[in-house]
């Protein structure tokens, strides 16, 4: 017995000891290279990973596939046992933006045919690669032992082919394709019945209807991407849920158009749910609270209406919640600060008001806050101190007041602070002082821009050496900036732009300020007070210093900056002009503006640089600004010829309020970038160029205010993207250029002030369907006003004033869109970048002065026919024009009646009938014009009584609102009306006047009542006095009696004295 015990036990030893003999015997020669036999793979295998490395771009340089064992080469594997070879992964491994692709993304890439000799193959990555757009092979389908198949962003293009389906033992498929791939038919995808891992984003899937009910037919599956997949239908009932595993669901950037289906919150597996940009409206559904299992939330940029549930706020296991750009209202509730671990909370872009709760500080492991761009009010709570972990703070474009809470410099892992655009106010001393105590500094960007904050720049600002980007602009800061601002060797970017800051900045303020690109320092009252050969030791990309009294010289410092992108010195000052190096800092897409200043001399020479008398100037095609404003300065002499040949970049030239003289260069006409040439308000004579066939961007022309003369060329018709054409107050004459038309996109025409004549353009209504203001005044135009000007339905300013138009007025006129309704400004008169550049004006005549117009042009409505020969009568239709604003007719031959209804033109601020031989009574509705503040309806045959009115009343002060109408009577005229007289009975008016009178009785008694006692003393005491005292008596009789001999003897005198005789004759 003791021997079969003992037997047992020995005869397991032995098989052990064998089957580890043989295993060790199988595995070495596979430990260091996954080969099978003999250190080497097999062949075959070998042969047709060789065939498929020649058709993948570039991978001689990042596969060494050397040797003969394959199982040693970078990115294959091998089986442990068999040898063949398991595992090919061929992934680009250098980076590569699909999206954007440059010089590191590779040409394209074959798939080989030798991939079929890898029957054993269970894991598969071709992505990152290039294919050109090729179909995705279909004999990838029969390789059945895939387990791993990656194809992302490998450029295949074409439709999936329905072969995957045969991979029923893939368990991860990744399909992520930023190129051309679309799907027929999903039905194949069902037959993968243990996949886990799917990601099919920006795969189109758009003519796949039954997409969701393919998906649910996969109960293994934990991942799925489906972002940017071109879905549009989620059904909002599904029967049975099968993939109650999932824990990743990505649906981003698709277009649902509908609430969150109640199924989808019994997944209750759920770790992470992006929902963003895909179109959910509605409110956010309580049954989010189902998935308690929830880590990540994404439901950003959607459509998503009402309060955040409160069920949110019960996820304890969020760890970010990204509510950003939605419509959600409602505030930010206490219970906020169950979530502990939260690390990230994005409620960015909504309508959330309400204050900052203070639980808020509860979350410790929070690293990013966003809660900018809403309406929050109230002040930052001070447990924000709390916050140790937060690395990003965004309040910025909401409605806070109050002080930055000085706990806001506890926390020293903040890297970004922007709470910009607030209403904050207080000084910034005491968290500025928080953070320079932190032993390590992170604080890279902070943006108070536009706030209320006052006070002067704290010293200790030099303390924070990690500081990148200060912008404290548009604040109330005072004082001067302190030295300590020098020590900021990593600041980037500071911008102090629009405060009360005051002083001098010295070499010190700029001592290690080696990073700094961008420096505005722009509306305040800052000098730069450093020596003639100081070397900042910066050089900037961005100087803007405008409004800062820099002058009268120019500044020397900047002979270095040789990187300027833009430098804005305009309103400083400065009365000297270039100096000759200056040019040597314009850079390719400058911005220079000098504008505003009192510089003089003459325009640049490119061609006098060229010859040495600038030699500093350097290669002129290399250095050319794109934008140069010189405007409102005294520069004088010609402009250069060569000032647009050599600067073929220039895109915006504004040369405006200055001396300049001589003609117009036709250089112009050759710089193909130029998008606004502005010359207006110089002494420019001469004719116009007439080569503009070239100008292929020019949108922006504004000659106004010089001595042109000659026609208007009819080569400005080439310009296809002319949308503003100033030639106000020339000389020019001619007629209107009929090849004006071809412009398409103008808005704005102002050939005001000039000589042209002819007639007004009928193909101006037909053809320039976009033009919002037509100024023809003060020219010699006659004929009839076209009705074909009537379809301009953007036109908000007419002006044909004081030219020689006859006929009558067009009563299409009321229908004019524009004018109807009333304007909101919304829209600009100029797009976008050109508005950055070139301001609209227009001058306009109106409440009997004239006005420029410029930022607020888009606003102003205005009809203004005046002083032309025009006849008949106002067309009742004008009264449908409820949002003009300003109507001028006056100084024409208009008969009849002004226009019923007129009260109707309810926004009129200015009314001009005058002159004109109108006639009958005026409405009563003119009284209701409440926003009228000029009225003349002077020099008519206007009769009968005048209207009253609260506006009115305003207005009758001024008798040119009347004057020169013979038979209107009634208050404020002296005439009165027929029926002024007092009618039976005591109206209203009756017993004031008689309160009058009565008032006007008790005086004349009271007045006869003082008279009386006067008379009688000063009558008897004289007559008492001549009676009494006999001296007297006897000296006033003498006196009476020497005055009756002088009037007898001045009398006979005069009798006496011979007349003459006139016309007796001529010498």
């Amino acid at each position: 017995m003791a021997s079969n015990h003992t037997s047992i036990p020995l005869t397991c030893v032995i098989w052990i000891v064998f089957l580890v003999f043989f295993g060790s015997m199988q595995l070495c020669p596979c430990l260091s290279g996954n080969s099978s036999k003999s250190g080497s793979c097999i062949e075959k295998e070998r042969k047709a990973l060789l065939g498929i490395q020649k058709g993948i771009y570039g991978a001689h340089k990042w596969l060494s596939w050397d040797g003969k064992d394959c199982c040693r080469w970078i990115g294959v594997g091998c089986d442990t046992i068999t040898g063949h070879v398991v595992k090919l992964d061929l992934h680009y491994p250098y980076p590569c933006d699909v999206a954007y692709p440059d010089e590191r993304c590779p040409n394209k890439s074959e798939v080989s045919p030798s991939l079929l000799d890898l029957r054993h193959l269970n894991h598969l990555d071709l992505s990152m690669n290039y294919f050109g757009g090729a179909p995705i092979p279909d004999f990838i389908g029969s390789l059945a032992n895939l387990e791993y198949l990656n194809l992302s962003n490998a450029g295949f293009g074409g439709t999936l082919p329905h072969q995957l389906g045969n991979l029923s033992n893939l368990l991860h498929l990744d399909l992520n394709n930023g190129y051309h791939l679309d799907v027929n038919n999903l039905d194949w995808l069902a037959q993968i019945r243990f996949l886990q891992h799917l990601d099919m984003s920006y795969v189109h899937l758009s003519k796949e209807s039954n997409w969701i009910h393919v998906i649910n037919m996969l109960p293994s599956l934990s991942v799925l991407y489906l972002s940017g997949a071109a879905l549009s239908s989620l059904p909002s009932i599904l029967p049975h849920v099968n993939f109650t595993s999932l824990t990743i669901l990505n649906l981003f950037g698709n277009n649902f158009a509908s609430s969150i289906p109640g199924w989808l919150f019994n997944l209750s597996s759920l770790e992470h749910l992006n929902l963003g940009l895909s179109d959910f409206r509605g409110n956010i559904p309580l049954a989010i609270g189902n998935l308690k299992k929830l880590q990540i939330l994404d439901m950003s940029t959607n459509s998503f209406s009402g309060h955040i549930p409160e069920t949110v706020w019960s996820l304890k296991s969020l760890r970010s919640i990204d509510l950003s750009w939605n419509s959600i209202s409602g505030g930010i509730p206490e219970t906020v600060g169950n979530l502990k671990s939260l690390e990230s909370l994005d409620l960015r872009g909504n309508s959330i008001s309400g204050e900052i709760p203070g639980t808020l500080g509860n979350l410790g492991e929070l690293h990013r806050l966003y809660l900018s761009n809403n309406v929050i009010n109230g002040q930052i709570p001070e447990t924000v101190g709390n916050l140790h972990h937060l690395e990003e703070l965004r309040l910025d474009n909401n409605s806070l007041a109050g002080v930055i809470p000085r706990t806001v410099g506890n926390l020293c892992n903040l890297y970004k602070l922007d709470a910009s655009k607030n209403n904050i106010g207080g000084e910034i001393t005491g968290f500025m002082e928080g953070f320079s105590r932190c032993s390590a500094n992170r604080l890279r960007y902070v943006n108070l821009h536009d706030n209320n904050l006052s006070g002067p720049l704290p010293s200790q600002i030099g303390e924070i050496k990690s500081l990148g980007s200060l912008n404290l602009g548009a604040n109330s800061l005072n004082g001067s900036i302190p030295t300590s601002l020098g020590k900021l060797s990593s600041l980037s970017e500071l911008n102090l732009t629009s405060n009360s800051l005051a002083g001098a900045l010295t070499e010190a303020h700029f001592a290690n300020l080696t990073s700094l690109l961008s420096l505005d320092l722009s509306h305040n009252s800052l000098t730069v007070n450093v020596s003639q050969d100081w070397l900042p030791p910066f050089k900037a990309k961005y100087i803007r210093m405008r409004s800062c009294p820099l002058g009268p010289k120019f500044p020397q410092w900047l002979r270095i900056q040789t990187n300027l992108l833009e430098l804005d010195l305009s309103s400083a000052g400065i009365s000297e002009t270039f100096p000759h190096w200056f040019w040597d800092t314009c850079l390719p897409r400058m911005v220079l503006n000098v504008s505003q200043n009192h510089m003089k001399g003459n325009l640049p020479n490119p061609i006098e640089k060229k010859k040495g008398k600038l030699p500093s100037f350097g290669p002129l095609l290399s250095n050319e600004p794109s934008v140069i404003d010189l405007s409102n300065n005294l520069f004088s002499g010609p402009i250069p010829p060569t000032l647009a040949s050599h600067y073929g970049g220039l895109e915006v030239l504004v040369l405006a309020h200055n001396k300049l003289n001589g003609s117009i260069p036709s250089a112009f006409c050759e710089a193909n970038n130029l998008v606004v040439l502005n010359l207006a308000g110089n002494d420019l004579s001469g004719i116009l160029p007439d080569c503009w066939g070239n100008s292929l961007v020019l949108s922006v022309i504004d000659f106004s205010d010089n001595k042109l003369s000659g026609g208007i060329p009819s080569s400005i018709g080439s310009l296809s993207h002319l949308s503003s054409l100033h030639l106000r107050n020339n000389s020019l004459s001619g007629k209107i250029p009929l090849s004006l038309q071809q412009c398409k996109q103008l808005i704005i025409i102002d050939l005001g002030n000039n000589k042209l004549s002819g007639s007004i353009p009928e193909w101006a209504g037909e053809n320039l369907s976009s033009l919002r203001v037509l100024c023809l005044r003060s020219n010699m135009l006659d004929g009839n006003i076209p009705i074909q000007l009537s379809p301009l339905a953007s036109l908000q300013v007419l002006d044909l004033a004081d030219n020689k138009l006859s006929g009558n007025l067009p009563p299409s006129f009321g229908n004019f869109v524009a004018m109807i309704g009333i304007p909101n400004g919304s829209k600009p008169i100029l797009s976008g970048d050109v508005a950055s550049y070139y301001v609209e004006n227009l001058l306009i005549t109106m409440k009997g002065r004239e006005l420029i117009f410029t930022a607020v042009l888009s606003l102003v409505t205005s009809l203004d026919l005046s002083d032309n020969n025009i006849s008949g009568e106002i067309p009742e239709k004008f009264t449908n024009l409820r949002g003009l604003y300003y109507l001028n007719l006056s100084g024409n031959h208009l008969t009849g009646r002004i226009p019923e209804n007129i009260g109707a033109m309810e926004q009129l601020e200015s009314l001009d009938l005058s002159r004109n031989n109108l006639s009958s009574t005026i409405p009563t509705s003119i009284s209701n014009l409440n926003s009228l503040e000029y009225l003349n309806l002077s020099h008519n045959n206007l009769s009968g009584r005048f209207p009253n009115g609260n506006q009115l009343r305003t207005l009758i002060n001024d008798p040119s609102v009347y004057m020169g109408n013979w038979y209107l009577c009634g208050f404020p005229l002296l005439e009165k009306c027929p029926d002024d007289e007092p009618a039976e009975g005591p109206t209203a008016h009756g017993r004031e006047e008689k309160q009058d009178e009565n008032e006007n009785d008790s005086e004349m008694i009271w007045f006869y009542v003082s008279l009386s006692p006067g008379f009688v003393v000063g009558f008897w005491g004289f007559l008492g006095a001549v009676m009494l005292k006999k001296s007297t008596r006897y000296a006033y009789i003498r006196f009476i009696d020497r005055i009756c001999d002088w009037i007898y003897m001045a009398i006979t005198i005069n009798s006496a004295r011979p007349k003459s005789k006139g016309n007796c004759g001529r010498m």
